[in-house]
């Protein structure tokens, strides 16, 4: 199983962060959605690998979701307009945070942890590799849990259409 990170940032994505909240909506009233993303190393990306979506540009930035690749990667029409071959996957979240409204691992504490991997530019859907895939699933389940009483609480605040969190767990 490899680990890949999508890379979001929504000041120029064609997938807005009014968008993104409106499918935590939709997941928490029981929507599966329709979730892909474009990935750059589609030739090392397959069904059942891991992902973490890393949001990048202003406001909060780091990593704010993660879940599974639920599909090869296909080609099709380029998200951005230029024309571009193009590779997607489609993704199963299983936990998506809003990251201006909850604590999301910081770019910050990434670059500090595993400094060989480029956390601010380049392309969407770069898989890392066996080392680093192993550091970041362990902090990212340190993180989720020192998290996880606030997580829950937001999670079952008795409010499905609330837009901070949408959490498997």
């Amino acid at each position: 199983m490899k680990t890949t990170i999508l890379k979001w940032n929504p000041n120029f994505s064609s997938y807005s962060m009014y968008r993104y909240l409106r499918d935590i909506v939709a997941l928490n009233f029981g929507e599966t959605g329709d979730f892909n993303w474009s990935v750059w190393d589609y030739d090392k990306i397959h069904e059942g690998d891991r992902f973490y979506w890393l949001k990048l540009g202003q406001g909060a930035t780091g990593i704010f979701g993660a879940g599974k690749v639920a599909s090869e990667p296909y080609k099709a029409e380029d998200w951005s307009g230029k024309g571009r071959d193009t590779y997607y996957v489609d993704i199963e979240p299983e936990l998506l945070i809003n990251p201006d409204a909850l604590p999301i691992f910081t770019t910050t504490m990434l670059e500090a942890r595993i400094p060989g991997f480029d956390w601010t530019h380049g392309h969407s859907g770069l898989v890392l590799d066996d080392a680093q895939a192993a550091t970041l699933n362990s902090l990212w389940e340190a993180f989720v849990q020192e998290h996880a009483e606030e997580f829950m609480r937001k999670k079952d605040c008795g409010r499905p259409e609330n837009d901070y969190i949408y959490w498997e767990g």
